[in-house]
């Protein structure tokens, strides 16, 4: 894969927390009714991302050693950190890793970034508040998913020339 397709690929996934909060910003009075919707989707999706990782790698002790760490690591960060601003900083810095993990199979990297797409509009519906307008707080505290996940992607493939060398 390209780096340029990957990159945009990260940046469209990312985007899903700029949509929900253009979601909330349209609609603000659906905010605190959907509230307990918009929480257990964010749950099924950190449950789905996880669940197709698992499913893919599970041949590969490594991989599926990786992945139930950052899953245990997330179930502890969701229920110790109130604040889900902290949190997302936490669950979006996994998510870097593990879409580049996906990056290896097509199929699984267009779920994946899918998925981190749709856990970004209930994540930023929570996060952002009208009255502070928060939006920068929200895309500047994330923005490690996109750092994250390119330069995994860069590393690899500069180790991947090097060794071809």
């Amino acid at each position: 894969m390209m780096f340029i397709n990957y990159f945009f690929a990260s940046v469209i996934s990312f985007l899903g927390l700029v949509i929900g909060t253009i979601l909330v910003h349209i609609a603000p009075e659906e905010q605190k009714p959907l509230e307990t919707k918009f929480s257990i989707m964010r749950k099924f999706c950190l449950l789905l991302i996880f669940g197709f990782m698992i499913f893919y790698y599970y041949n590969n002790l490594i991989y599926s050693l990786i992945l139930v760490l950052s899953l245990i690591f997330l179930f502890f960060t969701e229920y110790k950190i109130k604040d889900l601003l902290e949190k997302s900083f936490f669950v979006y810095f996994i998510f870097g890793i593990l879409f580049f993990l996906s990056s290896k199979n097509t199929n699984l990297f267009v779920i994946e970034s899918s998925l981190i797409l749709l856990y970004g509009l209930p994540t930023a519906s929570l996060m952002y508040k009208i009255k502070k307008k928060n939006f920068k707080e929200i895309f500047f505290h994330n923005i490690v998913f996109i750092g994250v996940a390119n330069i995994l992607f860069l590393v690899n493939y500069h180790f991947s020339f090097l060794i071809l060398k």
